[in-house]
Formats: structure tokens, sequence, C-alpha cells
């Protein structure tokens, strides 16, 4: 068995992590669900001067998560924190839910209850990784399905999206997507040449084929 992967804080302007960041007001009340050490919280207090709780899981990293300016991180698996009697009459400006629900067996049923602790003016962050990446493309055409540590083919992943199945999950779920963001490497790698907005124009025409991941911003409907 492979060692448990440690995520960690990424500042890549064109990284899930920032773009999260960047939605963010300051001096919100968030609700981080499955927010393992708190790396992304511990921006969003310091920087943003937000008000930040947590759902975590892992005891270990849930420890470490209050360590690092939670006001309360409760761990428990996602099903089971969203009923947990600390947060109901909670109210939250974001909701982040970073790579989170395809891991879940029911998502739908997670996030039609987690938006209910939304504000009414609150928004919902959601990532989701692209199934219908050009690498998946390639690897099933020469017959290749292989599960990996983490990634689009993490083997932890229950559920697999493209584009048009991740809005119609946000849509069957109640949200009503005000935004979305493909996020790829093509940004960075054309960086590199001094060709960024090339690479995003790339990213932005095509997302279906270039997203690693879709970053959505959503309403309760």
């Amino acid at each position: 068995m492979s060692e448990k992967i440690i995520y960690n804080f990424s500042n890549e302007p064109t990284g899930v992590h920032r773009l999260f960041l960047d939605e963010i007001t300051i001096n919100s009340a968030v609700l981080d669900v499955g927010c393992a050490t708190g790396y992304l919280g511990e921006h969003l207090v310091k920087d943003k001067k937000c008000k930040v709780w947590g759902i975590e899981p892992d005891i270990s990293a849930a420890n470490v998560a209050r360590t690092n300016g939670y006001s309360e991180v409760i761990n428990k698996k996602i099903e089971e924190a969203v009923n947990d009697e600390k947060i109901i009459g909670e109210k939250f400006d974001f909701i982040i839910i970073g790579d989170v629900l395809e891991h879940l067996v029911d998502p739908k049923a997670v996030l039609v209850k987690i938006k209910k602790f939304l504000k009414e003016s609150g928004k919902i962050l959601i990532s989701l990784p692209n199934i219908a990446h050009y690498s998946i493309r390639f690897n099933l055409l020469i017959g290749r399905w292989d599960m990996t540590d983490s990634g689009i083919m993490d083997r932890t992943h229950l559920h697999f999206y493209t584009l048009k199945t991740a809005k119609q999950f946000a849509n069957n779920s109640g949200l009503m997507i005000e935004k979305m963001r493909p996020r790829g490497d093509l940004e960075r790698w054309f960086r590199k040449f001094g060709m960024e907005k090339f690479g995003k124009l790339i990213l932005f025409l095509w997302p279906e084929f270039f997203a690693i991941q879709f970053i959505f911003v959503a309403k309760a409907d």
C-alpha cells in the first residue's frame, strides 16, 4: 500500500487554491469541507481575516487544522458532519468543497444538505476533476485505464465528470452556477515563453479537452 499523500498549499496563480482564495472576500465566514491540515484556511484567516470552520474526517489532519486558525473543526465523515449539532444553525458566506465530492458515495445528498448552511447571498466553491482531459482520452485510445495515487485517475474517486455532467450534477443538486473556470497546465506552460495569454485562450476555448479541473462558483437555487 502506498503512503498517504499529504497535500500542501500551492500559490500557483492559476492553481485551484489561488482561484478559490481570489473568490473569497475579506472578513467572510467560510466553511472548508475536507479541509485536511487547514493549509487553505490558514491563508483565509491571515490574509483575509475570515472566520473559518472546517470538516475533516482524518483525526491527525483535523488536529493540525485546529492550530491553523480554524474556529471549529468537525472531525467526522463529511456525510455525518453535515448533521452535527455544532454546525446546525450556522450560516456562511462561502462554502469550499475542493476535490471532495468525487470521493463521496452520494455527493448529491451531501451537496443538498450543505447548501442549507449558506447565507442568503452565500456562494459555494466547487472543484471537480475532468475525466475528458486529453491525457485520459489518449490512454483510452490505446486501451489503458490505470488508476493512480492522485490526480484525475485517483484510485479513491467514486465518480467521474465531464464539463456537461458536472454542470448537470450541480443543477440537479439545487445550485445555480454563476461562473465556471477551467484549471489546466497550459497557462503555466506558456508562461515560461511569455505567452500565458495564449495558453489561457486555448484552455478557455476547449475546456473539455484541456482542463484538469473545473471550478464552479454557485448559489443555492
